[in-house]
């Protein structure tokens, strides 16, 4: 466990990983909030502008 740790903290002083890993997480942020609003039902208009068409 220890030298699982200890790579890890070598890993992440590394520039290049640990702006590899911010771009992950803000991948990970955007389709998170992507995925919620494609899945919400957040329609606010009214029955029947819907059935007009």
């Amino acid at each position: 466990m220890k030298s699982f740790t200890g790579f890890i903290r070598k890993t992440v002083r590394r520039p290049k990983v640990r702006f590899a890993l911010t771009v992950a997480a803000f991948y990970v942020l955007i389709m998170a909030l992507y995925l919620y609003l494609m899945y919400a039902n957040l329609s606010t208009a009214p029955e029947f502008v819907y059935s007009q068409f």
